[in-house]
């Protein structure tokens, strides 16, 4: 069981988990670190714990920095045979990771054994774990950007469990967020991969934040590190874990027997669905939770829309109408435009408005249904949009960072196409939308080129 402390709350900051401090300096580990770790450079310590040690590495062939994750085992009290468990155990994270390439989970580049020393290397993240925005005093970390964290690590654990991957460990500290705000899933050290009937038997899992099946060393689904991810939720929003104790088996009597306390209970303002959400989440029940990452995605994306909307939803009937006018909905039926709209939001916003910023990250696409904006690099606008035009392909397809902002220059009504909800839409209708979707793309992409071309 990986709990080095009841509250497990000992954390890591620039990409390393940092476990079991205290056990860790009882371990073999050199006071200073080596110069080079294979090919990798080595540039400092960042962290260390009961079962490793974690260094800021380079790679002089790629030019990047790493983050290099070295098992070290001691001779004098451990045995063979434990060195070659401890080293499975190891590179059951290599693995897991391995098999996992998501924009919401640290990416493994590399494993190894070298004589006693086993090592992997993964993505270097210059940031902080969700650790000081679960603080109980001070200001608390806006909803907009709780709902946001949680969003992306569910679709990351909808990714990994679609890979036959279990987490096991879904915390503050394995979750990283980096200097632009992005928050990666990481540690994968006690993944189950491809769980057979039966499970692995014994109890896995950081205390406080464990479900009421890994207490009871039942085989375990996603729904547990659903479950585990609502409670870090709920320790986001209130400032504390939903279940605290004295000693682990106090924690983990509640956490078997006693409902989870209702966010609201603990913080007024945090409103009714969201707080429902995370009850949902908690429920002891697996049959009763969220049954996958997607699900759960599907309900924080559209409390999200309600959220950032704060009441500029427009109705839906008439701006369907105008919809059913736009040359992007020809050939749909109505059938397929209500269809599309339910995994849509109808926004409003005023002159001078944001629709998307620069830089921010999120999947969702724009047809300006009335209206027109500009798109704007800096200061510097380039370009017109008006009725009709669309915006914002990228971002849906792969969620990467937005190039450049656009802003309303007039009154304009936009239909928000939500990637993670057009998942539920049928698939003849995303069949057709997409068809439609991509003749959009190319065509931007073809006016760009020639524009491109003009000016060289």
């Amino acid at each position: 069981m990986t709990s080095d402390t009841l509250d497990g709350t000992q954390g890591a900051t620039k990409g390393a988990t940092q476990k079991g401090t205290e056990a860790g300096k009882k371990a073999s580990f050199p006071d200073a670190p080596p110069v080079k770790i294979g090919k990798y450079e080595v540039r400092g310590e960042i962290g260390r714990g009961s079962c490793g040690v974690v260094y800021k590495g380079f790679d002089p062939f790629v030019q990047r920095d790493v983050a290099i994750k070295v098992a070290l085992h001691d001779p004098k009290h451990i045995s063979s045979t434990m060195t070659n468990s401890g080293r499975t155990s190891f590179f059951v994270e290599a693995r897991a990771a391995g098999m996992l390439q998501h924009p919401h989970i640290v990416s493994l580049y590399d494993a190894a054994v070298e004589g006693a020393v086993s090592y992997i290397v993964m993505e270097y993240i210059n940031g902080e774990t969700l650790l000081p925005l679960c603080r109980k005093k001070g200001p608390r970390a806006p909803l907009d950007q709780v709902v946001d964290i949680v969003f992306k690590c569910a679709k990351a654990l909808d990714y990994s469990h679609s890979k036959g991957v279990m987490h096991r460990d879904i915390k503050p500290s394995n979750i990283m967020i980096t200097q632009d705000g992005v928050p990666k899933i990481m540690d994968f050290s006690i993944a189950e991969i491809n769980a057979q009937p039966g499970g692995s038997g014994g109890i896995f899992g950081s205390p406080l934040y464990m479900s009421p099946e890994q207490v009871r060393a039942e085989v375990i689904g996603p729904q547990a590190d659903l479950y585990s991810l609502g409670a870090v939720l709920f320790h986001l929003l209130t400032g504390e874990p939903p279940f605290t104790g004295a000693d682990i088996q106090a924690v983990f009597e509640q956490i078997k027997k006693n409902p989870a306390p209702r966010v609201e209970d603990k913080r007024a303002d945090v409103p009714k669905p969201l707080c429902d959400i995370v009850e949902k989440l908690l429920t002891k029940d697996p049959a009763q939770r969220f049954q996958t990452g997607g699900d759960l995605a599907v309900s924080l994306s559209r409390f999200f829309d309600q959220l950032r909307l704060s009441g500029q939803q427009l109705s839906r009937r008439e701006t369907g109408d105008s919809l059913r006018r736009l040359h992007f909905f020809n050939g749909f039926s109505d059938a397929d435009i209500d269809e599309i709209l339910s995994a849509s939001a109808i926004n409003g916003y005023q002159p001078g408005q944001e629709i998307i910023q620069e830089g921010e990250i999120e999947h969702a696409f724009f047809i300006i249904a009335k209206g027109s904006a500009e798109v704007r690099k800096g200061n510097k606008a380039l370009n017109t949009l008006q009725k009709g035009d669309c915006f914002g392909e990228i971002g849906f397809l792969t969620a990467a960072k937005r190039t450049a902002s656009v802003v309303a220059a007039t009154q304009v009504t936009a239909l928000k196409v939500n990637a993670s909800l057009m998942e539920k839409v049928s698939p003849e209708c995303q069949l057709r939308f997409y068809k439609v979707f991509t003749e959009a793309l190319i065509y931007r992409l073809t006016v760009t080129s020639a524009k491109l071309s003009a000016l060289s």
